[in-house]
C-alpha cells in the first residue's frame, strides 16, 4: 500500500507541474503580442482606422491625408484631455494651411463626451471609441495622448499625460507646412 501511495503523490505532483507549464506557454502565446504591441513611434505609419463622430457620421483617418493631423485620445473623466482639447483647437483655428484636429473619446457614453465637447466649444470632429478598439490599436497607456500626423500619414511626434501647450503644437504643424 505504501509504494502506491507514494505513485499516486507522485503522478499527481507530475500531472500539476505538466498543468503548469501548459499554462504558462499558454499565458506566455495570449500575452505576447499583447506586450509586443506598441503605441506608433515618430516615423511610422498612423494606423488606419474608422469611427463615427458624435454626430453619428463616419469618419477614416484616412481621409484627413494631405493634412496635418493633431490627433487627441480623451476621456471625459480626464482633467488634462480637457486643456489637450482646447490646445488641439487653437493650434488649427485659423490656420492657413491645411491642418486638422480630431479628437478620440475613450467614453463608453456619447452623452457623456458630447457634454465635454459642448461645454469645451470645439469646433472640430470627435469621435467615439467606445469599445476601446482605436485606443487598443493605437497602445493608449496615459492620457491624454497627442500625436502629430503629417500629409503623408506618418506619426512625427507624441506626447502623452500633459497636455501639449498650443503654442507647441503650432510650432510644430509649421515645420510641416511646406
Amino acid at each position: 500500500m505504501v509504494s502506491s501511495d507514494h505513485a499516486e503523490r507522485a503522478r499527481l505532483k507530475a500531472l500539476a507541474h505538466t498543468t503548469a507549464l501548459a499554462v504558462a506557454a499558454l499565458a506566455g502565446a495570449l500575452c505576447f503580442p499583447l506586450l509586443a504591441h506598441a503605441a506608433p513611434a515618430p516615423g511610422a505609419a498612423a494606423p488606419d482606422f474608422a469611427l463615427k463622430d458624435l454626430s453619428g457620421r463616419n469618419q477614416r483617418l484616412s481621409e484627413f491625408r494631405g493634412d496635418v493631423v493633431v490627433l487627441t485620445f480623451w476621456a471625459s473623466y480626464c482633467g488634462p484631455c480637457r486643456n489637450a482639447l482646447q490646445s488641439a483647437g487653437a493650434a488649427v483655428a485659423d490656420r492657413e494651411g491645411p491642418a486638422v484636429a480630431l479628437g478620440v473619446s475613450l467614453d463608453r457614453d456619447a452623452d457623456r463626451a458630447a457634454s465635454v465637447v459642448g461645454s469645451l466649444g470645439l469646433r472640430f470632429p470627435s469621435l467615439l471609441d467606445a469599445g476601446q478598439s482605436v485606443g487598443r490599436l493605437y497602445d493608449v497607456q496615459h492620457l491624454p495622448l497627442t500625436l502629430l500626423i503629417d500629409r503623408e500619414g506618418t506619426v512625427r511626434q507624441t506626447w502623452a499625460r500633459e497636455p501639449v501647450p498650443a503654442e507647441v503644437l503650432i510650432r510644430h504643424i509649421r515645420e510641416l507646412d511646406p
